[in-house]
């Protein structure tokens, strides 16, 4: 017979079993809720995961459009870059890992490992650059070491090329990395992304939404290491448009030869529409220099040079344009009948104003001049004569028919517009009426005349066409991969010239007498049987006084202009030379042009233009 205790110990035991299997119930009811949760509710999100460490999407970077010459030449392309990278998620041990890769590579681990640090955040999957552009040497070290260096892995993308290394730089334009702004303005993350390379200047720039494909990519199954075992999927880049130029390789590379080095710049145009033909500016740049990122060393040696190789002086390069801008005072003073032909002025070599002598060039005179003979030989005084006459409201006013005081138009970034004064400007300027004076400085293209080479050709270019004043353009077209032009430029003509037929033909007469007679300033440009015409400038820095004071200073020598056409009556190039400090524009600026003019030629009867 069993005791009350042994009831007692019985109930004890039994309220133990259920508090036993209640908790067990609890622990297994949590357990399979949390497999529940595991599995149905997160079971997408961790398959994806799971997917991720097996498959991985990598991107294929789209080669950027071709820029070619006139003929076809490609003056930028693309090339591959081998970039040594980290996937931090296929290496246990990174440190170990760089270690042994700097030992490999000769370099300072210590920068590779800022260069992992500094990717701390991103996704461990994504490939942290540690070299880029890297020999072929050096890629077949690491591809020979690949079992040692679990996680680093070699990747090719393409890059920008610029086979002809500086030749047209300034029209080509460079890359650079993507800004933060261009980020915002693009709105695109399919095509831009942080590190992105975008154009930043030039053609580069200017044609960026073409240029630029779409980038591809594949997945593809890796093992525990990282390794690829399998490509899953595939979506094949779209390379970006090509862009053809008007400019002309080889007569780029003439004219930019025949600078010799010396800063100016030399522009060539069609003057039947106003292709650009060729456009120089010197010194120039090597592109190649950027597609990768250009390094602080080169950046400080460019943006620290005197002579500013970045800019781009053809429409940048604001300059007196010298006796070149004797076309425009004979040209006004014509239409507004203040001489003729026949008009002449006495030149005993200086002309006096007040109690101020204002010199010709030609210290002994010229005697009596005619405005052909004016134009010629480039007499000054006859030309003071003319601006006294004149003013400077009546010349501004013929001055901007021709195309100066305002840019061009070209499809170019940070094109200037020169300057034309004004009496009402000088009275702004400087609270003082127009001074007589300065009538005659600005009549012979010194004084506040400032013009870009680009504007001058563009005037005589009009000269040259029978008055037609053309916007310059240096994109013939765009063209996609499949050949389907997607942009054509045509010739877009701004207005005429104010200048009548009869005085035009007047004028080209006085400009074939420069180049063609013995005693015209320009012979050095003559060609034989290619009746080129033109007119020398020389612009003066300082005065003849600071000159004499400081002889021997490169800074202070004149500037040198030369702007021609040819052939007279059919004209199919106008080009205009400017070289600074060069002195005399007969003698510095002149046989360049003869050089440039005498190509064209020759490319033209090769039937390479």
């Amino acid at each position: 017979m069993r005791s009350e205790l042994d009831f007692l110990y019985e109930r004890q035991l039994q309220t133990r079993i259920r508090i036993a299997y209640f908790i067990a119930f609890f622990v297994f009811g949590l357990l399979f809720l949390r497999l529940w949760f595991l599995q149905v509710v997160y079971g997408t999100n961790y398959r994806e995961l799971s997917e991720n460490n097996r498959i991985r999407t990598q991107k294929v970077k789209a080669p950027r459009g071709f820029i070619l010459d006139s003929t076809g030449r490609i003056l930028a392309s693309n090339r591959p870059s081998f970039d040594i990278s980290l996937v931090p998620q296929d290496t246990r041990d990174s440190d170990r890992v760089l270690e042994r890769l700097s030992e490999l590579l000769e370099e300072d681990v210590s920068v590779f490992k800022q260069k992992v640090e500094q990717s701390r955040g991103r996704p461990p999957f994504e490939p942290v650059k540690l070299q880029t552009d890297v020999t072929r040497e050096i890629l077949g070290l690491v591809l020979t070491h690949k079992l040692d260096l679990p996680g680093v892995v070699v990747e090719s993308t393409p890059v920008r090329s610029y086979p002809y290394g500086s030749l047209a730089s300034h029209v080509l334009g460079h890359m650079g990395e993507i800004s933060q702004k261009e980020l915002d303005r693009f709105k695109d993350p399919q095509r831009y992304q942080i590190g992105s390379f975008v154009g930043k200047s030039g053609v580069e720039q200017k044609k960026e939404g073409y240029l630029t494909g779409e980038d591809g990519g594949y997945q593809v199954e890796v093992n525990a290491v990282g390794y690829k075992i399998n490509i899953m999927g595939r979506v094949d880049p779209t390379p970006g448009h090509d862009v053809v130029l008007t400019i002309n390789a080889e007569l780029q590379k003439t004219a930019e030869d025949s600078l010799g080095g010396k800063a100016g710049a030399v522009v060539a145009v069609d003057p039947r529409n106003g292709r650009i033909l060729a456009m120089v500016s010197s010194p120039t740049f090597d592109p190649n220099l950027f597609s990768l990122g250009i390094s602080a060393r080169d950046w400080q040696e460019l943006i620290s040079n005197p002579e500013h190789p970045l800019m781009n002086r053809c429409i940048q390069g604001m300059h007196p344009p010298g006796s070149t801008y004797k076309l425009v005072t004979a040209a006004a003073a014509m239409e507004e009948g203040l001489v003729t032909k026949e008009t002449s002025f006495f030149c005993n070599g200086m002309y006096k104003l007040g109690n101020r002598t204002y010199r010709c060039w030609k210290r002994p005179g010229h005697g009596n001049v005619s405005l052909v003979k004016g134009m010629v030989e480039s007499c000054d005084v006859y030309f003071y004569h003319l601006g006294s006459q004149l003013g400077p409201d009546q010349l501004s006013d013929y001055a901007k028919g021709f195309g100066f005081g305002t840019p061009t138009g070209i499809s170019l970034q940070n094109e200037k517009g020169g300057f034309i004064p004004t009496s009402a400007w000088y009275k702004r300027k400087y609270g003082i009426p127009w001074q007589a004076g300065e009538s005659l400085s600005i009549a012979i293209g010194q004084g506040s005349n400032l013009a870009t080479p680009l504007q001058l050709v563009m005037a005589y270019a009009a000269m040259a066409n029978g008055g037609k004043l053309y916007t310059p353009y240096c994109i013939e077209r765009v063209v996609s991969v499949e050949g389907v032009v997607l942009e054509d430029n045509n010739p877009l003509r701004k207005r005429g010239i104010p200048l009548s037929k009869e005085n035009r033909d007047l004028l080209k007469e006085c400009l074939w007498g420069v180049v063609n007679t013995p005693t015209g300033t320009g012979t050095l440009a003559a060609i034989s049987e290619k009746d080129v015409s033109g007119k020398t400038g020389t612009a003066q820095v300082v005065s003849l006084t600071k000159k004499k004071e400081n002889t021997g200073r490169d800074t202070f020598a004149d500037h040198a202009w030369f702007a021609a056409y040819a052939p007279g009556n059919e004209a199919r190039i106008a080009v205009v030379v400017f070289v600074e400090h060069g002195g005399h524009g007969g003698s510095a600026a002149a046989p360049i042009a003869h050089t440039v003019i005498s190509r064209f030629f020759e490319l033209e009867e090769e039937g390479n233009v």
